[in-house]
């Protein structure tokens, strides 16, 4: 059953990844630079982010989700967690915004989420392959 709702999950949730993430890489973008930081720059920390999130957190996902479906599933299982990583790093106290804090968050979830079900269809892929196990 993971094998046959893994193509539509991957489309949805890819894009909800990469939508939450877009909305936080603007909600940053527009904020201004964060306040009492004595040995970081506080620009270079905020344009930094919004870096890390378009490539990592927006155009990577992207990437993953619009690609054939059953093909480059553990690359596609480091894009989502290394997706949600990058998104629970905007989450730190020095960067996040009102706004910006629950749209990371979900976003957060749903790379990790489709991370796992991922790995679950790549395990699913395998066993298909070669079905010695006695389980």
């Amino acid at each position: 059953m993971t094998t046959q709702l893994y193509s539509l999950l991957l489309r949805i949730v890819g894009l909800m990844v990469a939508a939450f993430s877009c909305i936080s890489v603007g909600l940053i973008w527009t904020s201004p630079a964060p306040d009492g930081l004595n040995n970081i720059d506080p620009l270079a920390l905020k344009n930094t982010t919004v870096t890390i999130l378009l490539v990592f957190a927006v155009a990577a996902p992207l990437f993953a989700a619009f690609s054939p479906p059953g093909k480059w599933l553990p690359l596609k299982a480091a894009v989502f967690a290394v997706a949600g990583f990058a998104n629970a790093a905007a989450l730190s106290p020095l960067i996040v915004v009102p706004f910006q804090g629950t749209t990371s968050a979900i976003a957060v979830v749903c790379a990790l989420g489709l991370a796992v079900l991922t790995l679950v269809a790549f395990m699913d892929s395998v066993q298909k392959k070669s079905p010695r196990s006695k389980f």
